[in-house]
């Protein structure tokens, strides 16, 4: 079954602007249409759909080394993996 909604995308998640009629876990194909594009974005997609253009990648500017270190630090275990692993390995 077809259905057609508005959804807003928000950290990372699409959120439908009404409830669907699906059910739990269903596996759906989702096309996005953003509103106000530029003439160019609108053409240079219809060209990728026709075949006649490679997909453009999406530049993300890279992570700062101020955030590196907090998120190494978060993630960051004083204790090797690998003494986890030996551990583990002689539990069993």
């Amino acid at each position: 079954m077809d259905q057609i909604t508005t959804a807003i995308y928000e950290n990372g998640v699409l959120r439908p602007a009404v409830s669907l009629d699906l059910p739990e876990h269903s596996e759906v194909e989702i096309t996005i249409h953003t509103h106000g594009d530029s003439l160019d974005d609108k053409v240079g997609r219809a060209l990728e759909v026709a075949g006649l253009s490679t997909p453009r990648k999406i530049r993300r500017s890279p992570i700062s080394d101020e955030r590196r270190a907090e998120l190494a630090r978060i993630f960051s275990s004083k204790t090797p993996l690998g003494d986890y692993i030996r551990e583990d390995r002689d539990a069993r």
